[in-house]
């Protein structure tokens, strides 16, 4: 018996509803517009349309996947972020709405500076040095991942997102292989800053489909902030500045960090939720 597409989503929906997955009706929608190439405007005004039954089994495959805890994005591979589009696999970490913060105070440091010269530590998708190039003309960014896979996916999103030609990608263990005579103005970074002890506590779909590297941030979580803030004040040729996004209970301990290794002008970002999400410190020669 042939199904239509209301049908299909009906089936989608209780798939996921009793696998305890959250979103159970949005994800079952948006993997069904994946499938059939549509809008969900499409799918209301025409759910009595049949569904060919490839795609039928194309999409229930999809729901499978999903249902066993498959991160959606990694199923469609894409995740949209600061209005662009993002090409996701399990090599990289899920752009989070959270971190479009960064970008965004990122971006005024940089027109409020005159900043034309920017280095990421940890691009996984690219997601940040390519929102800020497409959004600053006159910026170019040099980012690095000791993956080189994440490499891989940021340079091909680089390209679809038009500002390859602005972006240096680099291989890199932090700063091991960023030349010194480069003349950074702003560093900007979202490191690994789960405490190891917790990452067996994370969500089944984070735990066990994102890359550990990226999320393990050392005993307290605060490994990464550490050794990108003292590489920083030790590679800072005259005024620069850092951002950074941090977990929610971290902004203390990383405006610290920050004080002792003798940064000014620190301030904190809340995000949309009113939890701080951003430390942002500058360094003087």
């Amino acid at each position: 018996m042939k199904k239509t597409i209301r049908n299909a989503l009906d089936d989608g929906i209780k798939t996921l509803s009793s696998n305890n997955i959250t979103d159970a009706r949005l994800d079952a929608d948006l993997l069904l517009e994946h499938v059939l190439g549509v809008d969900k405007v499409y799918i209301i005004i025409n759910g009595n349309e049949l569904m060919a039954e490839e795609k039928y089994n194309m999409y229930i495959n999809l729901i499978a996947e999903r249902a066993k805890g498959k991160p959606l994005q990694y199923i469609i591979g894409y995740q949209e972020f600061m209005g662009l589009t993002f090409k996701v696999n399990e090599n990289v970490l899920i752009p989070r709405q959270d971190t479009e913060i960064l970008v965004l105070e990122a971006i005024k440091y940089i027109k409020e500076n005159n900043i034309t010269n920017i280095l990421e530590i940890g691009t996984g998708t690219g997601c940040i040095p390519i929102s800020i190039c497409y959004n600053c003309n006159d910026v170019k960014a040099t980012t690095v991942d000791i993956s080189e896979e994440a490499l891989k996916i940021a340079k091909e999103n680089a390209i679809i997102n038009n500002v390859a030609d602005k972006i240096q990608f680099v291989r890199s263990n932090l700063f091991e292989d960023i030349e010194e005579n480069h003349d950074f103005q702003l560093f900007i970074s979202n490191p690994p800053y789960i405490r190891s002890n917790d990452i067996d506590e994370l969500m089944i779909e984070v735990k066990e489909h994102e890359p550990i590297g990226a999320l393990d941030g050392g005993e307290d979580g605060l490994y990464f902030y550490r050794e990108i803030s003292k590489e920083v004040k030790n590679r800072t040729k005259k005024r620069s500045y850092i951002l950074y996004e941090v977990g929610h209970d971290q902004s203390d301990d990383v405006k610290k960090i920050l004080n002792a290794l003798g940064y000014t002008d620190i301030k904190i970002y809340k995000d949309l939720a009113g939890i701080d999400r951003v430390v942002a410190g500058a360094y003087n020669k």
